[in-house]
Parts: structure tokens; sequence; C-alpha cells
């Protein structure tokens, strides 16, 4: 009995570590905003332009790797489904700047698994 009560418990704490969740955000290529937000020469960290790194970093075409940045927090990097899913909105989406999703999916660990992705109506 003690053994199931123990797996029962450790059962439940694993899904706190995965949590649905969802996301509204500027889509980015995740390298060049990485880049850009790492890019900081003699200045405070909090004095980074993010507006000005959505916008140099709107994904093209040739975006293989994708991060959503939410109005309030940190990019999310996409799994590699999640990718696969922006890449395909993008091509049909074309060329925006921000380009804005919605996207709903599980945390987990350093990045977002993906469910669904697609374009937020402003």
């Amino acid at each position: 009995m003690t053994f199931i009560l123990r797996f029962a418990f450790l059962a439940s704490l694993t899904s706190v570590v995965s949590f649905a969740a969802s996301w509204y955000g500027a889509l980015v290529d995740a390298s060049c905003y990485d880049s850009a937000q790492n890019n900081i020469s003699n200045g405070h960290p909090g004095s980074t332009d993010t507006k000005r790194a959505l916008r140099t970093c709107s994904p093209s075409k040739k975006t293989t790797s994708f991060s959503v940045v939410p109005q309030v927090g940190m990019a999310v990097h996409l799994d590699s489904e999640g990718n696969d899913k922006a890449r395909k909105l993008v091509l049909k989406g074309g060329k925006k700047s921000p380009f804005m999703v919605n996207v709903t999916g599980d945390n987990v660990a350093e990045t977002f698994k993906v469910n669904t992705i697609s374009i937020a109506n402003e």
C-alpha cells in the first residue's frame, strides 16, 4: 500500500513539470533573436531594444528555428515539430513585422512542445 501511495505522489509531481499553456506573442527567428538579446555592448541588459530585435528578427522563408516572444517575459523556443508548423505558417502568411501568433502546447524543459500555432487576429 505504501508503494502505491508513493507512486501516486511521484506521478502527481511529474504533471507539475510539464503543464499545458498558451502564448500570444511575436514569432521570431530564434538564432537571430538570441544573438540580438546577447549583443549587449557597454550597456545594461535591460536596456536592449526588444522592438528593434522583433523587427530585425522577423521570420523569413529561410528560417528553420523559431521562438515566440510574449509582450512580457522571456522568449520561448519551439520544439522541432513546432518549428515545422511555424515554418508552414510563415510560408502561408507571408512577410509580417512583427509576426504575431497564438501558440498552445506544453512547456517541457526549455522548449515549448507545440500543439497548435496560428496567426493572431490583430
